[in-house]
């Protein structure tokens, strides 16, 4: 839980070193917290948590962005990594626009592609220290 709560005490630092347990126990953390109050929604059919579930995603997307680009750091790479899939979504829009088969499967292919990658990258064990810091 800790890890969890310092998140949020980091919230918007986009610099510095996060380790491989910090990242993944706060996204365990939030994704445990997630599918229990979406549970909770779907039983209650309440249209309460559903407003919760909004506001917590809503109020963790910066302290995901964040942890995330530290997280990159910690292994010697930009957090501008975390966009990378994004650029698949781009050609699958265009694809969708222009009714092209070809870009949309394309654009598909390249963000499941570049997701994967930026996916080893979170799993890798840290680097030594490197121009983002010292490994911690």
């Amino acid at each position: 839980m800790k890890h969890f709560i310092n998140a949020f005490k980091l919230y918007g630092v986009f610099s510095g070193r996060s380790t491989r347990e910090e990242y993944w126990m706060f996204t365990l953390i939030y994704l445990i917290v997630y599918v229990v109050l979406s549970a909770i929604a779907f039983v209650l059919e309440s249209d309460i948590f559903e407003i919760v579930l909004a506001i917590l995603s809503f109020g963790v997307v910066v302290p995901s962005l964040s942890i995330t680009a530290r997280r990159l750091h910690d292994v010697g790479r930009s957090g501008w990594w975390q966009l990378s899939p994004y650029i698949g979504m781009i050609f699958m829009g265009v694809g969708a626009m222009q009714e092209s088969s070809v870009l949309i499967f394309g654009g598909m292919a390249l963000m499941i592609g570049l997701g994967i990658l930026v996916l080893v990258f979170l799993v890798k064990p840290s680097d030594d220290d490197n121009q983002y810091g010292q490994k911690t």
